[in-house]
């Protein structure tokens, strides 16, 4: 176990629960950003950084740079859903048109629809021709009643 003055807690100020995605990402950018730190520190010092050094990276983690790690993993996991559904839709457009009607009973039912459309003006237009236009002459043409 770690000494609780040694003790990192970076981890439980990132992730808050365990289905937080987005912490767990912030987490991963933070150990990104402190193996950057180790290998720049080697290199120039040429040695492994002491206790104290430690220390004062860990301090220099504030809220707002932790905040910060927060909103780059949430930047990450929208660019990454985006890339999802961006490379998802032509599959679920191809088999939203497979599994709709075909076409061409798209267009049989509106030639239906014109036919039908075009017979009933034409019944209309002969119906006015022989009864004129008045309704009650053609209520009496079709009964009989009035004459």
């Amino acid at each position: 176990m770690v000494a609780r003055s040694s003790y990192n807690e970076v981890f439980e100020r990132l992730v808050t629960d365990t289905d937080d995605i987005e912490g767990f990402i912030a987490y991963g950018l933070y150990k990104q950003a402190k193996r950057e730190w180790l290998i720049d520190f080697h290199a120039r010092n040429h040695r492994a950084p002491k206790a104290a050094e430690f220390a004062a990276y860990n301090a220099c983690w504030t809220e707002t740079s932790l905040q910060a790690l927060r909103e780059n993993a949430e930047s990450a996991l929208s660019a990454y859903a985006d890339t999802i559904v961006e490379v998802a839709t032509p599959s679920i457009e191809s088999e939203a048109l497979k599994v709709g009607r075909p076409v061409w009973k798209d267009l049989v039912i509106g030639a239906m629809s014109a036919v039908t459309y075009s017979v009933l003006l034409l019944v209309a237009a002969y119906l006015i021709k022989v009864f004129g236009n008045d309704f009650a002459d053609a209520l009496q043409g079709v009964t009989g009643i009035g004459k």
